[in-house]
């Protein structure tokens, strides 16, 4: 019988250990997301062509086109849509407009920028290339409304 009480005591206490493990583990991922997310704001200038403020009505976004995330299962966007002005740059560096912290992601990407009536979009020598409707991106190309543009492993949809 003091066999089995000793197991016991130590599956306890192993149990006690590994909540214990959790627990931290819980607390550095909610940390660090509180930390991207307070880093994120710090690099944000009030002059950015990204519109940050989503409590601006929609009317405000009717002339302007945007880019609306289709796919982020990784969850490395911080936002569901992001509206074009003049232009905007997507990268994994701070400085840019849409920020996709991933590997797969150059600093500086890609960029969309507004040429008269039209939206350019330009791959900017990334590594790993970037996708419009699946094809590889050579030269600036003229993006249409519907359009899906690839990132990595994040998917966004142009709409006018």
């Amino acid at each position: 019988m003091p066999g089995k009480l000793q197991v016991l005591n130590i599956v306890v206490i192993a149990l006690q250990y590994s909540l214990v493990v959790l627990l931290y583990y819980f607390l550095y991922r909610v940390v660090k997301l509180a930390a991207r997310d307070l880093n994120r704001l710090a690099f944000d200038d009030p002059d950015d062509s990204v519109v940050h403020d989503t409590r601006i009505s929609d009317a405000d976004f009717s002339s302007h086109p945007r880019l609306i995330v289709i796919d982020d299962h990784q969850e490395l966007l911080s936002q569901t849509f992001f509206t074009i002005i003049d232009s905007l740059t997507i990268g994994r560096s701070q400085h840019t407009n849409v920020v996709i912290d991933s590997s797969f992601v150059s600093h500086e990407h890609a960029c969309i920028s507004r040429v008269k009536q039209n939206y350019l979009l330009a791959d900017l020598n990334s590594t790993n290339g970037t996708l419009v409707n699946g094809q590889q991106v050579e030269e600036e190309i003229a993006l249409v409304d519907g359009d899906i543009i690839q990132i990595g492993a994040v998917t966004l949809k142009f709409e006018r």
